[in-house]
């Protein structure tokens, strides 16, 4: 089953292409969790439209602005998604690109045995010189995600096993706040370095529209905090490469117990 987690903030003008085009998926093991910060403007009447009584997808407004990295973390422990359950992170203003977008993302697990897969997007304008999401992959066997240029770009997707092993701390900051945004490195970092190249899969072909119209785009109106979240999280220890799956993630216990075992013996801050 996947789980789609899907986060909004001033989007009432992009939700009915998101959702639109999540519900035409070839693909329709799935559900959706769409969470709305409240941002002064008409998303979540939009999403509760664009949803159209579809009962695969659950909508959620919050009282007050939590931002991405709390709204991921709710979102995926409200799916009630089991261990081996895919997790995929689609923004409320950007949509799937086809309708395979799903079925791709099935098939490279099905065929690879992966546990998470990123890539790739193309942009809704034109980008004047700068490059779309058609990144590479990293090198085959890169150990040091830290201080290698970052690729783990959208589509981002994982099993939920994996991400229990995250340690609540390495979604906050230096001053123990969540962050606000760069959460996609917050959780990618950590599942890259688990899982190493063996076990990510980049796949090439282009799965997102990446709506780069919106004048709400993180990248514009929170860049500096973006650019300090990803310095910081470069400065983190890193997590220890898994051999293998946790043997005790084919039995559906909770894994956050078990996580000391995996996690790394140390934390760096910046003071």
């Amino acid at each position: 089953m996947f789980r789609i987690v899907i986060n909004c903030g001033p989007c009432e003008n992009y939700i009915a292409a998101c959702l639109a085009s999540l519900r035409v998926q070839s693909f329709e093991q799935w559900h959706a969790y769409v969470t709305v910060d409240p941002c002064g403007d008409e998303t979540f009447r939009a999403a509760v439209d664009a949803a159209g009584g579809d009962t695969r997808i659950h909508l959620q407004r919050n009282s007050e602005r939590q931002y991405s990295m709390i709204n991921l973390i709710r979102a995926i422990d409200r799916s009630g998604a089991a261990a081996d359950d895919v997790i995929v992170v689609l923004d409320g203003d950007d949509w799937f690109a086809n309708p395979e977008a799903l079925r791709i993302i099935h098939e490279t697990y099905r065929q690879s045995g992966c546990w998470l897969t990123y890539g790739s997007w193309a942009a809704d304008t034109p980008l004047d010189g700068q490059r779309d999401g058609r990144w590479p992959a990293y090198a085959a066997g890169t150990t040091d995600f830290r201080r290698s240029p970052w690729l783990g770009t959208a589509v981002r997707t994982w099993k939920r096993w994996l991400w229990d092993l995250i340690d609540d701390r390495d979604f906050r900051d230096a001053r123990g706040n969540y962050f606000r945004v760069t959460e996609d490195i917050a959780a990618m970092m950590p599942m890259l370095e688990m899982s190493g190249t063996e076990r990510a899969r980049h796949i090439a072909e282009v799965l997102m529209i990446y709506n780069r119209s919106s004048p709400h785009a993180c990248g514009l109106t929170l860049c500096d905090e973006m650019l300090a979240n990803a310095r910081y999280l470069s400065t983190l220890a890193p997590y220890s490469r898994l051999p293998d799956r946790p043997a005790s993630a084919s039995e559906e216990i909770s894994l956050r117990s078990l996580r000391a075992s995996f996690l790394k013996t140390q934390q760096c801050c910046i003071s």
